[in-house]
């Protein structure tokens, strides 16, 4: 099958919707399809990992007022960039007229920055994977003011009616959860002739080093990711200095609040920067658990499906925790997204061994539902069914 990933950037560090697409491309690369990703910019890194991969790179530049990594210099070129993303809603950029020629699928990942009239089908199907909420939200996240308002201001609802234009000339939209997809209804997303499949991902188990430590009597507790407030690292070091706790804290990972993890060193916590896949699995392993306090709505938390396929369970706030982390079951959920609430859910863990054995065996069991091979069959079988619906009925 000739398939085409379509993602607007591609820089490291990769976030969980180029890791996965990254990862989709390689499985499908090496069951022997012709797998392209198409995206308007690549760092030399990505360029690399992709080529090393056997996947070809087509990099299809399209004008932006500001670095994709900039987050907009002011708020000029901020609405510039939005504007921009609402015209290509409608019209397709020069760069982009061909990108379903000659393909049999053309799997769309993220639009902004090149316009969700991507997502049409014209010259093939076209299955559109919402990694998070840029069909009705240009934050992509639903959130004011740390809630989740049923519905959005006046601007947002025009640009999500706008962007429902072409979305609904997709021929598939996967939602991975079954909250993500109700998230989307309530905000009045609307699918029109597009197939809407719920298909939870799933995640290749991580690599980890024959020599990897296991986790020591010493209770020890592993955050991994960005370091910004949206991923919750300052909850969480509010929430671990409240807990007072007879144990450790590793960090890992590079962002703007990294000044402020380095600082907490006096109260037990060691940062070890950022981590390449080998070092990350090795740190996972030698966990007692992994803590994800994310203030993101998570549609899949990858590090949460990492933690589970290495069998240790995970501390999560609510809107992090999505279907992956079972309260009780493979972790603990905080009562909220407060740091106190999730300073009683870590002492919970620290102190009741009887909870950490039951977490933990239920963290090795829920590793079978994320086996990736099983995941890649059914895009694939998505893929063909997209297929066969575009064919022209005799």
């Amino acid at each position: 099958m000739r398939i085409t990933h379509l993602h607007s950037t591609l820089l490291t560090p990769w976030g969980g919707a180029e890791a996965y697409l990254f990862a989709l491309a390689a499985a499908q690369r090496a069951r022997g399809h012709d797998v392209e990703i198409v995206t308007a910019i690549a760092d030399d890194d990505s360029a690399a990992r992709v080529s090393a991969a056997g996947i070809s790179l087509s990099i299809r530049p399209t004008w932006r007022p500001y670095a994709p990594d900039r987050r907009g210099s002011s708020a000029f070129a901020r609405m510039t960039f939005h504007t921009l993303d609402l015209v290509h809603s409608v019209l397709l950029p020069r760069a982009y007229r061909d990108v379903q020629r000659d393909r049999d699928v053309v799997h769309v990942h993220r639009f902004q920055g090149v316009g969700a009239s991507v997502l049409r089908a014209r010259d093939a199907p076209v299955v559109h994977t919402t990694h998070d909420y840029c069909l009705v939200d240009t934050s992509s996240t639903t959130q004011r003011a740390g809630g989740l308002p049923p519905r959005l201001g006046f601007a947002q609802r025009v640009r999500a009616w706008m962007v429902s234009l072409s979305a609904r000339r997709s021929t598939v939209i996967v939602f991975p959860s079954e909250r993500t997809r109700r998230r989307h209804e309530t905000l009045g997303f609307r699918h029109g002739g597009a197939a809407v499949l719920v298909v939870p991902h799933g995640w290749p188990a991580p690599t980890v080093p024959a020599e990897a430590v296991e986790p020591p009597q010493r209770p020890r507790l592993v955050f991994l990711g960005k370091l910004q407030r949206a991923k919750g690292i300052e909850l969480l070091l509010r929430a671990w200095r409240l807990a007072g706790l007879d144990a450790d804290l590793v960090v890992a990972g590079d962002g703007p609040e990294r000044a402020a993890v380095e600082a907490a060193a006096s109260d037990g916590v060691h940062y070890v920067g950022w981590v390449d896949a080998e070092d990350k699995g090795a740190l996972i392993r030698s966990a007692t658990a992994l803590v994800f306090p994310s203030l993101w709505p998570e549609t899949f938390g990858l590090v949460v499906a990492e933690s589970l396929l290495l069998g240790r369970p995970v501390v999560a706030t609510p809107a992090a925790a999505g279907d992956l982390v079972v309260h009780g079951a493979n972790g603990l959920v905080a009562a909220d997204a407060t740091p106190a609430a999730f300073a009683e859910a870590l002492r919970r863990l620290v102190i009741d061994a009887d909870l950490r054995r039951t977490v933990t065996s239920g963290a090795a069991d829920s590793a079978a539902a994320l086996g990736f091979d099983r995941h890649v069959e059914r895009i694939d079988t998505v893929y063909r069914e997209a297929r066969d619906a575009s064919l022209p009925h005799v």
